[in-house]
């Protein structure tokens, strides 16, 4: 310990007497355990951070019931939920569900748009939490659908709205128009049981048909739509509940062969995961996974550049300590002890980068915390750092450590003594030697840049390519208004009347070219999928015969700018009562008719047939690197809906979104609004492509720069390695321009080498990143010629000054110093 002691205030000293070295590796390696840290906390959020406020999480799982056309991890039925809880009490010791749903809370005179969710009763108590205030729900105020008008807030509301006050609790707000009793305030932190996204309000979910206009979504079995979670029994296993659950998969496919019979006419199956592995949903888990895995992957090389740039500055410090090590070798000093120092110093150093990289870290987080993706609902992740981000940070810094350090260490311990005691400076061997690690400390620096640029490049041209793609609409000049009457309490007749009205008014508006009402906008978070039977085709076992749909007022593909191919869009005519029709997309049409006219063709079900009168263009609806898919559309005055955007085209949306406030608020001014742009609705879909290009972008930049310093480091070292050499080619006559030359030309060689490296890593990263990519290829042409070309100009310029330098030595002075 004494001599741990002495090796630490040793180093303390050597790194106050070099404040110059200190700053440039405690600068050097805060960015790149900043940026590991950074990248961390984000992976922490997503998959290791348990639920806030929530009592034992380990014994916490996720149910999930598979749906009709095969996906493992879907919603259940509030029907199905209560035979799951009876069937299941020998394993979970309680079982609720649990579904978001946005509401319009009145409190006072103000209104406002909020999001919450509907849940069982015994929501709380299976999570084992307690209120902030009052109390929670009760399993008795979930029993008789309609009667128990209560609810539970969260606490950032409860102080936003209510200023903290306690008789907030027993006070009465309006959601949806009906009256609530507030019982009670969730803890600080809790905000829901779906990560990632913030709720503020809490109800029971037998008020839903209340909520909802009379909505009968709880009394049918085939309407899923509750998400559930459980808790286990004292010392039952997940797997124990798994295997009890597919007990009761089988009792309900026998009892209710309609509803539990899937595409493929198996059983739907009940899927049961431990907590843990349901913080993502399950669906996304593996493209999250990946996602971030790449991240990780990308800010280790940086870690990598950085500890190759401070081992450099090592090596360089070492050569002016020749001496000094080698008088302390002489006089019998082992040499592990040296080493044993030296690697104290480099602890010493990765320490305080630690502590600099967390600064960073915070600071990154902060923006992170901030960042509000264009999404309609609202984000809430909780980056602060933790306990697990501290640990981690000071390991990878302890690693760095010994990875920068361990080398120069045993480099600098085994001089030539007699060469070293004479502090001969001469280009020996031993010191080109030298010279070839730090060589090869850069040429690792351009391999690892040669990556990260690629990669960079890669997800920039994937997000180029996806922002010029076609979606199959017109995009300029279009307003997307989303108001939701029914959480204002509105039946369908009343719903019918307001949105009609608003559709009027709305046209009549200066500078408005077309205006029309949509259940769905293309591109957003979810698409609407409709089972139909086409006339005349036999499906084959299996066959999926559910397909994405919308259902659109008259005027839509001419306001939306989607080409008509054959036939006609819906108007006026196709009316209540009138022949129904749809319109079906190219896809659908080679589909169902390859080489038939599609027109006068039927769709639907037998004892409602619908004729098809029209073909619209393929679009992209989902996502758009999706392949063509057949998509129909039905026209809203013979599928009416609640829930309609209105889709608006003006040459100036800017200006038009004032006026369509006042005009909404002018039919009703406690209706909440939504309104964007499609290019910011557009932002969403190409989202992934650009988290990877921002972040991808800022790495590549900096191990470009970390790089380029570590070049001009070696070459500048070189230099005042090759000092009398060069003065002797001077005295022989070499000119100037060939000195320079010497000297760029041994940093093009650095970095051919290093980018001759780094082609085949590089190639094989951007396989591993092939799934988030749009447009291009893991070897796109563009990319891996373009990037090599920039480090060949980078290498140019850091060699610029040392080549000046080189150019101009005095041979006498260089000759003489020998």
């Amino acid at each position: 310990m004494n001599d741990l002691l002495q090796d630490l205030r040793f180093a303390a000293r050597g790194l106050r007497k070099n404040p110059g070295f200190t700053g440039a590796a405690i600068l050097t390696l805060g960015l790149g355990i900043g940026a590991n840290a950074s990248i961390f906390t984000m992976v922490n959020t997503l998959f290791f951070k348990p639920p806030a406020q929530v009592e034992r999480p380990g014994e916490l799982v996720s149910v999930y019931t598979s749906d009709f056309s095969g996906p493992r991890f879907s919603t259940s039925s509030w029907v199905d939920y209560l035979d799951f809880q009876r069937g299941s009490q020998e394993v979970l010791a309680g079982l609720a569900s649990f579904t978001p749903r946005p509401f319009s809370l009145a409190a006072g005179e103000e209104t406002q748009r909020v999001f919450g969710e509907e849940v069982s009763g015994n929501y709380f108590d299976v999570l084992g939490m307690r209120p902030a205030a009052g109390r929670f729900l009760r399993p008795a105020e979930n029993v008789v659908p309609g009667t128990q008008p209560v609810a539970v807030i969260g606490y950032g509301l409860w102080q936003r709205r209510f200023s903290g006050r306690a008789e907030a609790v027993g006070s009465i707000v309006h959601l949806n128009g009906h009256p609530f009793t507030i019982v009670g305030v969730a803890p600080r932190d809790f905000v829901g049981s779906f990560r990632g996204l913030k709720f503020e309000i809490w109800t029971p979910l037998l008020m839903h048909a209340v909520l909802n206009a009379g909505s009968q979504d709880l009394t049918n079995r085939g309407d899923r739509g509750l998400f559930l979670i459980g808790r286990l029994q004292p010392g039952v296993t997940v797997e124990r509940a798994r295997a009890r659950f597919a007990v009761l998969a089988r009792q309900l496919h026998a009892a209710y062969p309609d509803n539990w019979t899937d595409v493929r006419h198996e059983s739907r199956a009940i899927t049961v995961l431990p907590e843990r592995e349901a913080r993502v949903f399950p669906a996304v888990r593996g493209p999250v996974i990946g996602f971030v895995g790449l991240l990780t992957a990308v800010v280790s090389l940086v870690l990598l550049i950085c500890c190759a740039n401070v081992a450099n500055l090592l090596l360089a410090r070492a050569s002016g300590r020749r001496r000094e090590i080698a008088i302390r070798l002489a006089m019998g000093a082992p040499r592990r002890r040296l080493v044993r120092q030296l690697l104290t110093e480099s602890l010493l150093l990765a320490t305080l980068g630690a502590g600099a990289g967390l600064l960073l870290a915070t600071w990154t987080t902060g923006f992170l915390q901030a960042f509000q993706p264009p999404l309609p609902l609202p984000v809430a992740l909780d980056f602060s750092l933790d306990g697990r981000v501290l640990g981690y940070t000071i390991t990878i810094a302890m690693l760095a450590g010994v990875v920068f350090g361990l080398v120069p260490a045993m480099r600098a311990t085994r001089p030539d003594l007699v060469r070293a005691l004479k502090d001969e400076t001469a280009l020996t061997a031993h010191g080109r030697r030298r010279v070839t690690m730090r060589d090869a400390l850069v040429i690792t620096q351009v391999a690892v840049s040669m990556v990260l640029l690629v990669m960079a490049g890669l997800f920039l041209r994937s997000l180029g390519k996806a922002q010029a793609a076609d979606p199959g609409f017109a995009a300029d000049g279009l307003v997307l208004l989303t108001t939701e009457p029914s959480i204002q309490g509105y039946d369908s007749a009343r719903t019918a009347v307001f949105y009609d009205q608003l559709e009027s008014r709305v046209r009549a508006l200066p500078g408005v070219t077309a205006a029309t009402l949509a259940e769905s906008v293309p591109l957003g978070l979810g698409m609407n999928r409709r089972g139909v039977q086409v006339d005349g085709y036999v499906p084959q076992s299996g066959e999926e015969m559910e397909f994405g749909d919308n259902t659109v007022s008259a005027g839509y593909f001419g306001a939306m700018g989607i080409p008509m191919l054959k036939g006609r869009e819906f108007s006026p005519v196709d009316r209540p009562g009138a022949s129904p029709v749809a319109i079906v997309n190219e896809a659908f049409a080679r589909r169902f008719w390859p080489g038939q006219d599609p027109i006068g063709k039927r769709i639907g079900q037998p004892d409602a047939w619908r004729e098809v009168v029209g073909v619209a263009k393929d679009g992209k609806y989902a996502s758009l690197g999706e392949e063509p898919k057949p998509y129909f559309y039905l026209p809203l005055a013979q599928s009416y809906s609640t829930d309609l955007t209105l889709h608006v085209r003006t040459g100036n949306p800017a200006a038009l979104q004032g006026d369509l406030r006042v005009l909404v608020h002018a039919l009703d001014s406690d209706l909440p609004i939504r309104m964007v742009t499609m290019d910011e609705h557009l932002g969403l879909s190409v989202l992934p492509q650009r988290i990877g290009a921002t972040l991808l972008g800022v790495f590549g930049a900096l191990g470009l720069i970390l790089a380029s310093v570590g070049l001009y480091g070696v070459l500048a070292y070189s230099v005042a390695l090759r000092r009398r050499e060069i003065g002797v080619r001077i005295a022989l006559g070499a000119a100037a321009a060939d000195v320079r030359r010497l000297v760029v030309g041994q940093a093009l060689r650095l970095v051919i080498a290093g980018v001759v490296a780094g082609l085949l890593v590089a190639f094989a990263a951007g396989r591993l990143a092939s799934s988030f990519l749009f447009g291009v290829g893991a070897a796109d042409p563009l990319t891996f010629a373009g990037v090599p070309l920039l480090l060949g100009a980078v290498a140019v310029l850091a060699s610029g000054l040392p080549a000046h330098r080189a150019a101009r030595i005095d041979p006498m002075d260089a000759l003489r110093s020998e």
